[in-house]
């Protein structure tokens, strides 16, 4: 690198030859152009600060609204998947329902009336009701090769009158003796209530006892004893030896039922009718001794016919017959009336429906064995 030709001296004549330089501004006018110029510096300053101060507060503004979005969008979300989840196990418990609804057996239909069936003992005991005023027959089905009186025995002794709304057998204290398939029967009454009372209801509840109880099977007649001797005081019936069972009575059935609590059941008029036609028509009123109508108002029937050893029954259009057990209860009812009459078959037409209870009502339906089956293990 060249040294510098220029010494001090130099340096200082050269300043010393230029002209002079003079600031012709007062010092007011140079104090204020200083301040001015300081002001600009601090102004330029602020700006920045204060954009930055008024950015952070609106930030802190804003924060907590975002804050709140974003909880209510993760909880919007977690919801959805709550939901998700939840609808998913619903739509499994519903299927599982419906399999197990698939799955399960219908339950049984009511039915107020015994049907006989193989191997099967069907085994019929009458009660006073709970007024001791009408005869209901009950049904006991037993499968059982035990003889008939055996389970007769069982049944008096096992069923409990009282819990249906019904009085003690009037054939307590007797002592009966029947074989299967015979025509008679023998009954020692040996101080029976019923039998040796005064009251001529009594007197009644006795002998219907026995004729309901035996009139489905095969005896015709039953002999009278008292303590092995031939014959008998029946009350205000005086001496009899033997009471001849009719076995078709042509009584109507109604319906009997001690409380709203109690099982329903069919029972035999007290009065027989001359035809089906007026025992079907006492049907829809009120029976004697409170029993009940079974046929209701609306059910209108147009018309009998009998056929062979069966009987057509046509309801007319306007009458509504359904599968409840109103209905159930009414056709069986009239299955029951029609037996006393000693038809072996029902025809119902004017029913839309294919199955009334147990019935296929599209066919002729055969008359039921005895009314009011009882299960003992119930």
């Amino acid at each position: 690198m060249n040294q510098s030709k220029w010494n001090d001296e130099q340096i200082t004549d050269k300043l010393q030859a230029m002209p002079d330089i003079k600031d012709r501004r007062t010092q007011q006018q140079i104090y204020t152009s200083l301040q001015q110029r300081m002001h600009k510096k601090k102004v330029q300053w602020k700006t920045p600060a204060l954009a930055s101060f008024a950015a952070l507060f609106i930030l802190l503004i804003l924060s907590p609204f975002f804050l709140q979005n974003f909880q209510m969008s993760e909880s919007r979300s977690e919801y959805s998947a709550d939901k998700a989840a939840e609808s998913g196990q619903v739509s499994e418990e519903n299927a599982d329902m419906k399999l197990e609804a698939k799955s399960a057996p219908e339950p049984e239909k009511k039915s107020f009336v015994a049907r006989t069936k193989d191997n099967q003992t069907i085994v019929t005991v009458a009660y006073p009701d709970l007024q001791v005023q009408n005869t209901i027959p009950l049904s006991f089905q037993f499968d059982s090769s035990d003889s008939y009186m055996t389970l007769f025995e069982t049944a008096l002794t096992s069923f409990d009158p009282m819990s249906a709304g019904l009085s003690p057998s009037a054939l307590s204290g007797t002592k009966l003796s029947y074989e299967t398939g015979e025509e008679r029967m023998s009954v020692d009454i040996k101080g029976n209530s019923y039998a040796e009372s005064s009251s001529e209801t009594e007197n009644r509840l006795f002998t219907e006892g026995l004729e309901e109880s035996f009139r489905w099977q095969d005896a015709s007649q039953a002999d009278y004893y008292t303590r092995g001797e031939k014959g008998a005081e029946i009350g205000a019936y005086g001496y009899q030896d033997k009471l001849t069972f009719k076995k078709f009575k042509k009584k109507a059935y109604f319906l009997y039922q001690e409380s709203l609590n109690s099982p329903k059941f069919l029972a035999p008029s007290l009065l027989s009718f001359n035809k089906l036609t007026d025992a079907l028509t006492a049907m829809k009123e009120k029976g004697t001794l409170g029993l009940k109508p079974v046929i209701e108002e609306t059910v209108v029937i147009d018309e009998i016919k009998e056929t062979d050893n069966g009987v057509t029954i046509e309801f007319t259009d306007a009458s509504t017959i359904d599968d409840n057990e109103t209905d159930t209860l009414m056709l069986e009812a009239i299955l029951m009336t029609a037996k006393d009459f000693g038809y072996e078959s029902v025809k119902f037409e004017g029913i839309e429906a294919g199955r009334i209870g147990e019935m296929d009502v599209t066919q002729a339906v055969p008359v039921p064995f005895s009314p009011n089956p009882v299960d003992l293990e119930e």
